[in-house]
C-alpha cells in the first residue's frame, strides 16, 4: 500500500523491552568491570603511576560514554512505549468511529 505505514504496537513494545534489557546488561557489565578498569600502580615509580593514571582516565571516559549510551537506550525505549500507546489510542478511536458509523 503506497503511502501507508503499518505499525504493530506489540513490535514497538517488544523492541522497547529489548532496549531496556540491553541498557541493563550494559550498565551491569560496566559496574562489574569498574575495579578491573582502574588498576593500582604496579610500582612506586613514575612510569607505573603514569600508566595507572592513563588507565583511570580511560576508565572515566568509558564510564561517561557508557552512561550516555545507557541513558539513550532507556530514552529510546520510553519513546517507543509512548508511540505504541499513541498508535493504540488512534486505532481505538478509529474503531469506535467505524463501529458508530461516523467515520
Amino acid at each position: 500500500m503506497p503511502g501507508h505505514v503499518l505499525v504493530d504496537p506489540e513490535a514497538l513494545l517488544a523492541a522497547a523491552s529489548e532496549l531496556d534489557a540491553a541498557a541493563m546488561r550494559l550498565a551491569s557489565s560496566l559496574a562489574s568491570a569498574s575495579v578491573a578498569l582502574r588498576p593500582p600502580p604496579a610500582g612506586s615509580d613514575e612510569v607505573s603511576a603514569l600508566a595507572a593514571r592513563y588507565f583511570w582516565s580511560t576508565a572515566q571516559s568509558l564510564d561517561t560514554s557508557t552512561s550516555a549510551a545507557v541513558t539513550e537506550l532507556r530514552e529510546t525505549a520510553a519513546a517507543l512505549r509512548v508511540q505504541a500507546a499513541a498508535y493504540r489510542e488512534v486505532d481505538a478511536s478509529f474503531s469506535t468511529a467505524l463501529t458508530a458509523g461516523t467515520a
